[in-house]
């Protein structure tokens, strides 16, 4: 008896390589991905104005990015005696507005760089429910936790974003014509939405996102992890306490998706090698006095060396 649908995404037509560069943008899922990436020291920059859930912010802070203007003290707001911008994640907001300017500023500096030199950009998209601030009737990233009365709340429709989208993507190519786009749908649902709401909302998404990849065939793509959790991990076991969010379990499954769908050839057998030597590294013996440790050092030196010989761009520390 068969318990569980066989769900195997099409590779990617330009697979990713461990020279490349990557700029990641969008919900919290994007980050555990990301994280997975940085591990094995790709080189990724992940969400330059924190975690951003909505596709308009995400285009708009990515357009925001290609402008490479500086923020402005007008542009915040002060609310519980900190200063916040509404684009950007509450790390940072702060008690000197000076400081939390200075702070936003480099990051989208280094986001500008970021997305001119990205071969790959990674957009994940996790809800179409938005937050307008109506004293600037502007859709926001973030309310940091203000009256809700300052707020409405909408859902985005696909021809306002298809738009926004379409914005963005000439003024990227104009820039960086050889760069990709890899979208996903975020699989964590927003309860706090409602159920049949939050459906609502990823139904818009993957509108969205089919629409794009199907104007944009060469350059724009999809990873399915929205269908991995949902139709291949149809269980609570992998989700965490709050039944929402995929767990390590689920998140390393997608993962391995990921590699085994996205990667070069020579990006898998890297992983592979380098994850050996990061299960050492991170084993703690009992007694490091014994001789089975003398000869598990060995061990970790001998792969050292042979990790630097085979990948010399690898930075590891020498008395690893």
């Amino acid at each position: 008896m068969k318990l569980q649908l066989d769900y195997n995404p099409k590779p990617l037509l330009e697979p990713i390589n461990i020279s490349n560069n990557i700029l990641s943008i969008g919900s919290c899922f994007a980050e555990n991905i990301a994280q997975k990436l940085k591990q094995f020291q790709f080189n990724i920059s992940v969400n330059p104005n924190g975690i951003v859930f909505n596709p308009s912010s995400i285009f708009m802070q990515l357009t925001s990015y290609l402008a490479n203007n500086n923020l402005t003290a007008s542009q915040l707001v002060q609310f519980d005696g900190l200063w916040h911008s509404m684009q950007h994640h509450g790390s940072f907001s702060g008690a000197n507005q000076q400081q939390v300017l200075d702070n936003i500023n480099n990051s989208m500096s280094n986001a500008h760089q970021a997305l001119l030199k990205a071969d790959y950009l990674f957009i994940t998209f996790g809800s179409a429910w938005v937050y307008k601030y109506e004293p600037t009737n502007e859709i926001v990233a973030n309310n940091h936790k203000m009256d809700g009365k300052l707020f409405n709340k909408i859902l985005l429709n696909t021809h306002y974003l298809n738009a926004e989208f379409e914005n963005f993507h000439a003024k990227l190519k104009a820039v960086n014509p050889n760069i990709k786009i890899l979208f996903s749908v975020s699989p964590v649902r927003y309860v706090r939405d409602g159920l049949y709401e939050n459906n609502v909302s990823k139904a818009v998404l993957h509108q969205l996102v089919y629409n794009i990849i199907n104007q944009h065939p060469t350059d724009c793509f999809y990873f399915p992890a929205y269908e991995i959790v949902m139709d291949e991990l149809r269980d609570y076991r992998f989700y965490k306490a709050d039944l929402v969010h995929p767990n390590e379990l689920a998140i390393d499954y997608v993962w391995q998706k990921f590699v085994n769908t996205c990667l070069t050839e020579s990006s898998k057998q890297f992983i592979a090698d380098f994850e050996k030597y990061i299960l050492l590294t991170n084993h703690k013996p009992l007694h490091t006095d014994s001789l089975s440790y003398k000869k598990f050092e060995e061990q970790i030196l001998n792969l050292h060396q042979s990790l630097m010989e085979k990948y010399p761009f690898l930075k590891l520390e020498k008395n690893a």
